[in-house]
Parts: C-alpha cells; sequence; structure tokens
C-alpha cells in the first residue's frame, strides 16, 4: 500500500481557499479583524492577440478584490499579477496581463461572492441590505447580483397551467406624477397588483401585473403564447366581475369557477347583517355584549355539524323568544342550506358530485330565500348567488379551489414587511415572486402535518337544514 506525504503548504491553503487557477503564498490577520490572502496567478499566459507565449516581465501589478468569509471574518483577497511582454514584435497587442479566470478584469468583488449575496436573498429570504452587509459590500452590489440570478429564473418559459388561479394584491401606496406640460396627474405605481397562480402544478405564482382592472389582467394573459393559454381548463376567480371579463375576453376555453370560501363567507356576512339590523329594530341601538342575541354572534358563523349539542341548544333558545330571533334563525338556515349545496363537492363526499344534485340543492335555497322576501338581505343574497351560479357549480364539480391563491398573499405581505415597503413596483413583484416560489425549488422533503377536525352530529346522521 503507497501513502503519499502531505502536500505543500501552499498547495493545501490554495485547494482550501478554494478559487482555481490562484495559487494562495500567505494569508494575514489584520487589526480590524479581517484577513488578507495574498496570491499569484496559476495559470499560464499567452498573448490574447495572437496567442504566443510572453517574452518578459514588462511591470508587477496587484490587484484586490473583496472574497467570502473565511472561519466568520471577511477576506481582502489581493493577487500580485505580472504585466508580460508579447513575444511576436508584429502583434498590435505589446504587453498583456496574466489572466485570472475567478477575477475578470477590473473586478473588486469575486463572483462567488456576489454568488452568495444572491443566494442568500434568492433562497434564504434575507433582504439585500442583510445579505450586503453579511457580505461586506455597498446594497446595489447585493441587489444587482440578486436580480441577475432571479431574473435568470422568473424569465424561464412557463410550464402549461390546467387550472389557472386569479387574484389580487394591494401592493402599498399609489404613487403620482405630475406632468408639467399638460398638468395633469398620471399614475407611476398602482396600489393593487393582479396575481397569477398555478393551482394545479407546483409553479406556485406565475405572474402578475400592475393594477387589477380587466385590461391589466387581459394585458398579462396576451403576453403568454396561445399554446399556453389554450392549455387552461379552468380559471378560479373571486365573485369579480372584472377577472371574470378578462378571462371571457383572452380564456374563452377555460371554465370558469368561484372560489366557495368566498361565497360562504358571504353567506355569512348576510347572516351578520341580519343580526344587526334585527338587533337594532329590537332594542333601538346598536348590540352590546349583554344582549342575548350578541352573545352567539360567533356561533352563527360557525359550521353546523361543528356545533355541539349544547351550543346548538344556545342557538335555538336564544332565537326563538321573538319574531326578530326567527329573522336571524331564518338566515342562518338559508346560509346552511347553501352550505348544503357546496358540500357535495368530492373533497367533503368522497364521490364524484353529480351537476344535478347540485342545482337542485342550490333550488331549494332559492325557494327558503323566496319564501322569507321580507328579509331583504336573503333576497340579495339569492340574486348574487343566483348570477354567480354556472360558476359556482363549476367549482363543486372540479374541485378547484383559489386557497393556493390566497395563501400567497400572506407571503407577499411578509416580504413587504421584511423590506419597509417598496418603492419600486417591478423590484416589488420580483422579491415577491422568488419568496412565493422559494419552497419548490428547495430540493429537500417538507413534512406536511395534518390538522383533522373533530365533526359531532347535532340532530341525525343525515341532517338537512330547514
Amino acid at each position: 500500500m503507497n501513502i503519499e506525504g502531505p502536500a505543500p503548504a501552499q498547495d493545501t491553503a490554495s485547494a482550501l481557499f478554494g478559487l482555481p487557477g490562484l495559487r494562495v503564498t500567505e494569508a494575514e490577520p489584520e487589526p480590524d479583524g479581517t484577513v488578507t490572502v495574498w496570491a499569484v496567478p496559476d495559470v499560464p499566459a499567452r498573448c490574447p492577440g495572437c496567442g504566443a507565449p510572453p517574452s518578459g516581465v514588462h511591470q508587477h501589478v496587484a490587484a484586490g478584490a473583496k472574497d467570502v468569509r473565511c472561519g466568520g471574518r471577511q477576506v481582502r483577497l489581493r493577487v500580485h499579477k505580472r504585466r508580460l511582454e508579447c513575444g511576436d514584435r508584429s502583434c498590435p497587442v505589446k504587453t498583456f496581463t496574466e489572466p485570472v479566470p475567478p477575477l475578470p478584469p477590473r473586478c473588486r468583488v469575486t463572483p462567488r461572492l456576489k454568488d452568495q449575496a444572491a443566494a442568500d436573498v434568492t433562497d434564504r429570504g434575507v433582504t439585500p441590505g442583510e445579505a450586503a452587509r453579511y457580505a461586506g459590500v455597498a446594497w446595489h452590489t447585493a441587489h444587482d447580483a440578486f436580480a441577475g440570478a432571479a431574473d435568470a429564473i422568473l424569465d424561464a418559459p412557463l410550464s402549461p397551467v390546467a387550472h389557472l388561479g386569479i387574484d389580487e394584491h394591494r401592493r402599498g401606496k399609489p404613487r403620482w406624477h405630475r406632468d408639467p406640460q399638460t398638468g395633469e396627474y398620471e399614475l407611476l405605481a398602482d396600489r393593487w397588483h393582479t396575481c397569477f397562480t398555478d393551482l394545479s402544478g407546483g409553479q406556485k405564482m406565475i405572474g402578475q401585473a400592475q393594477g387589477r382592472t380587466a385590461d391589466d389582467a387581459a394585458y398579462w394573459l396576451a403576453q403568454a403564447p396561445p399554446a399556453w393559454r389554450d392549455r387552461i381548463q379552468v380559471a378560479c376567480i373571486d365573485m369579480c366581475t372584472i377577472y371574470l371579463s378578462a378571462v371571457r375576453r383572452m380564456l374563452p376555453q377555460a371554465q370558469v369557477a368561484v372560489d366557495l370560501f368566498h361565497v360562504v363567507h358571504l353567506a355569512v356576512n348576510t347572516v351578520g347583517d341580519v343580526r344587526r339590523r334585527a338587533i337594532r329594530d329590537k332594542y333601538g341601538r346598536r348590540g352590546r355584549s349583554g344582549d342575548p342575541e350578541y352573545g352567539i354572534k360567533n356561533l352563527l358563523t360557525r359550521n353546523l355539524e361543528h356545533l355541539s349539542a349544547e351550543q346548538f341548544a344556545k342557538v335555538t333558545a336564544t332565537l326563538g323568544g321573538d319574531a326578530h330571533g326567527q329573522q336571524i334563525t331564518l338566515a342562518w338556515i338559508a346560509k346552511e342550506k347553501l352550505r348544503h349545496a357546496l358540500n357535495l363537492r368530492a373533497r367533503v363526499t368522497g364521490s364524484v358530485p353529480c351537476e344535478r344534485d347540485v342545482r337542485g340543492r342550490l333550488h331549494a335555497f332559492y325557494d327558503w330565500c323566496a319564501q322569507d322576501e321580507d328579509i331583504p338581505e336573503l333576497i340579495s343574497l339569492a340574486r348574487t348567488i343566483s348570477r354567480w351560479e354556472d360558476h359556482i357549480v363549476c367549482a363543486v364539480l372540479t374541485g378547484v379551489t383559489n386557497a393556493g391563491s390566497e395563501s400567497l398573499n400572506r407571503l407577499a405581505k411578509l416580504e413587504a414587511r421584511l423590506a419597509y415597503a417598496f418603492r419600486n413596483p417591478a423590484n416589488q413583484q420580483r422579491r415577491v415572486r422568488i419568496a412565493c416560489i422559494r419552497t419548490t425549488r428547495r430540493n429537500q422533503p417538507r413534512a406536511r402535518t395534518v390538522t383533522r377536525t373533530r365533526t359531532r352530529t347535532v340532530t341525525s346522521r343525515h341532517h338537512e337544514p330547514g
């Protein structure tokens, strides 16, 4: 067995330093806590003009650059280079400097230090200011490195999307500019962004458009290739006619599904409106903490199947005493009838829903609201649901939800707080998109925690509200 002796100290130091083409000659600690590393080029030099070998040394020069930390201390790299003379007298290049591949000409920051700063912002989620402080460089150096790395990721062609989510996000305060010639104000930065999300794949947020009008959303969709738009099967939106118009204009072949969370939220708000009006009619004032109806306001927002027997009895006993409480009861039952239709989706029942059953339960909801036409809030709710009935049925049948888009709003708001708000909308879009797709670019498995909700039966197993 042949065992070689230890490598020379300089070669070991060069291997630890990790910059190919440089040979470390000396490392010197400085009083300010930094380390100065001296190195020389370790690659053969030839004339860049004719390729001839050098004939002599013209002069010695020194180049310096900041490098990544070593042992927690900042590193200043100093490279001794030689200016060589070309061996071919006829070559127009008389002298040239030894090439150093890790250090481009006039480089003051090593490329790997820029890559580290870019990775800190792109992968670790720190701000460019924090990455710049850790690297010992200026803010714009770290930000430019991040922008170059992020744009290479974000400008990649989009993969096909089957289910597209569209939602708005408030980016901050609007900014205006006054035209000195016309005197009119022009919008520089809208306070809203329209976000597009891949609900069926792993791309998450695939784009943003400034503004939340139909033209803004349609313009972003128009930038996508026609073949990519044709692959979209379902577009999920909130109950917003603006985005419905944009989808109908640019995605005529796609179905439109309404996020069912907003449908239930609308019904819950209707129950609250009826409760507040009934309390004001009964007491001549707004509700107070001592009022019985005020004490069950949180129970009215919960699902019927999640109420215990005691809670259900408390609600019925409180609302069954007078006509004002009965109005609240009717609105509460209407909300549960609407949920009864939405619960036909496969995620709840475990089977493929039937369109006839969904529409049948919705018609039962309409009949219940029509029987209580003296409650204006129920009539308004029924009219709204009827206008969006086809899209609600599509959401129940396909099971497409816009929860993926809603969850990205939290990441967008967190990124704005870390930056203490943004002044540049383009930079905000870059930072938000990178933050939203950060987990999809990590090659490590993520543990998923499933929270199970305990369901209690109120009356019978197949209880139907109303």
